[in-house]
């Protein structure tokens, strides 16, 4: 019991740190924010899945449908369209071009 208590709290500080984005308050903001025909580059993202897809650190995005009322959102990377949970999307940083 107390092994798996310990790396409980070891996985728990691990995910803390890698949460945390260098940007300065202003520099980025979440990319579920952008409004559409927006261009940035993605300055954080922990994000297992979208990092595979090709939304990694330093990416170019354009944001291509953002509505408030829809719970996704379509952004274009490259010569690829991926629609994101506006959830994940609030979690990915950009710094706007």
């Amino acid at each position: 019991m107390n092994a798996r208590r310990r790396m409980r709290q070891w996985g728990n500080r691990f995910f803390q740190s890698r949460r945390q984005c260098p940007c300065q308050r202003g520099d980025c903001l979440p990319m579920s924010d952008l409004t559409e025909g927006i261009s940035g580059t993605v300055y954080c993202n922990n994000d297992i899945r979208t990092i595979e897809r090709g939304i990694y650190v330093g990416a170019n995005i354009v944001i291509f449908r953002n509505e408030e009322d829809e719970p996704n959102i379509i952004v274009s990377v490259g010569d690829s369209r991926y629609v994101l949970d506006r959830r994940i999307a609030h979690k990915i940083r950009v710094r706007v071009d």
